[in-house]
């Protein structure tokens, strides 16, 4: 095909063409005797790749990329990076609805008002700015991709006395986590049982261990993580669970998606800032009458972080590197109940271990 073909087949302009040649994301043939290009099959499908790419908005570079993957047949790559756009463009909605909501505040205010409430103006512009800059500050600060080939391993069969790996993922979490971890999750596989048939969404999952159980209670489940290669493993454990790229602070659904929302022993991760973010986020995808239920370390109350320290300290954890910095990250018991009493309905709470409580609530 010469370039005029292949831009009335594709309907795209033969300038547009040219642009992609130029930058190295399509390299068509020549013909000897007059220069002309000509365009293979493999050149439309490369060009029919590109614009899909660039409709979803991925920048060139991060498509010269994914066709070079493409090229070596690393399918797994190519998807990965496929996710990773997916994921970026929803914390792009989340920020352009908070953006229309700051707006319509704007609107009200300015309506409502005979002279421009200027001060106030500026206040709603600076939360937005606030929430765009926390959403945009996730980063994962544990390399759970590194870790994720030994996570199952450690969480399931290292006694938290014999962990030797003071680097390891659950130690940077917390080394009592052992104990509690299958009394937790068993607690919230019985709250969550009578949903059976319902659509469930696990957060931060991880190898997909609650998600595995809340799906064998009969529940349909869809799950995500930051981490690709946590994922990559609970896909090979738990084929049928929908497994999605992301992070509490843009859960990557539309809103009110699921019956229930889970999580077990991943948002002591948040920082307290992020914490109202990520607790909104969760009732959004919830649809109406749905449940959360949540399971962590927390403290008692915001007073309660030496007593925190002091079992750490009993149970031979304190030397482990980073504990200190980490109990300030964890959820305040107290506080959290208190936000989900004012914002959901029901909000009970179990204790199901030192420190470790389950937390239900109704939207």
């Amino acid at each position: 095909m010469l370039i005029n073909e292949i831009s009335r087949k594709l309907g795209i302009t033969p300038r547009a063409i040219r642009f992609y040649e130029q930058k190295g994301l399509l390299a068509p043939t020549k013909q000897k005797e007059n220069g002309y290009r000509i365009y293979t099959d493999h050149d439309a499908w490369r060009l029919q790749t590109i614009i899909s790419l660039r409709e979803v908005g991925m920048a060139l570079e991060d498509i010269r990329l994914t066709l070079a993957k493409t090229d070596l047949n690393r399918q797994e790559e190519v998807l990965n990076a496929l996710h990773l756009q997916r994921s970026m463009l929803f914390q792009q909605w989340s920020e352009m609805k908070q953006i229309i909501a700051t707006m319509d505040q704007m609107i009200e205010a300015a309506d409502s008002s005979d002279q421009l409430p200027t001060e106030l103006l500026y206040e709603l512009a600076k939360h937005n700015k606030e929430l765009r800059e926390l959403r945009s500050s996730w980063r994962d600060h544990w390399d759970f991709d590194h870790k994720a080939s030994q996570f199952d391993e450690l969480l399931l069969s290292v006694p938290a006395s014999e962990m030797k790996d003071v680097n390891s993922a659950i130690a940077v979490m917390n080394p009592l986590m052992t104990t509690a971890y299958d009394a937790a999750q068993s607690k919230i596989v019985e709250l969550i049982a009578p949903y059976a048939g319902r659509k469930g969404l696990d957060i931060g999952t991880g190898t997909g261990n609650l998600a595995g159980k809340l799906q064998q209670a009969g529940l349909t489940m869809a799950a995500i993580d930051q981490s690709q290669q946590m994922l990559k493993l609970c896909a090979a454990k738990f084929a049928d669970i929908q497994l999605k790229l992301g992070n509490v602070l843009a859960i990557p659904y539309m809103d009110a998606e699921f019956d229930v929302v889970v999580s077990s022993f991943a948002l002591h991760h948040l920082t307290e800032p992020q914490r109202e973010l990520a607790w909104r986020e969760m009732l959004r995808v919830l649809k109406p009458g749905g449940i959360i239920c949540l399971t962590d370390y927390m403290l008692e109350a915001p007073e309660s972080e030496e007593i925190f320290l002091r079992n750490l300290i009993s149970s031979q954890a304190a030397q482990l590197p980073m504990m200190h910095e980490q109990v300030e990250l964890y959820m305040v018991h107290s506080e959290l109940m208190a936000w989900l009493q004012q914002h959901a309905m029901d909000a009970t709470t179990q204790q199901v271990g030192q420190d470790v409580y389950v937390i239900t609530a109704q939207k």
